[in-house]
């Protein structure tokens, strides 16, 4: 599966799947201060990424 990070570079993780908060945890990433999304969808921290997968995670800041 391919993993595109915050600061827009690629990882590749050959595990077949894995839950996409176990992946962000492996990768040293906040599960609550990212948006993920999982082929072009935004979906929650337990859904399950696959090998064909393509996951970009994205930082969001607020502010007011």
């Amino acid at each position: 599966m391919q993993i595109i990070l915050p600061d827009r570079s690629v990882r590749t993780l050959a595990c077949t799947s894995a839950p996409i908060e176990e992946i962000l945890l492996e990768l040293g990433i906040n599960p609550t201060t990212v948006i993920v999304v999982k082929n072009g969808k935004i979906v929650p921290e337990d859904v399950i990424a696959t090998e064909g997968d393509e996951i970009r995670i994205v930082r969001f800041s607020h502010g007011g």
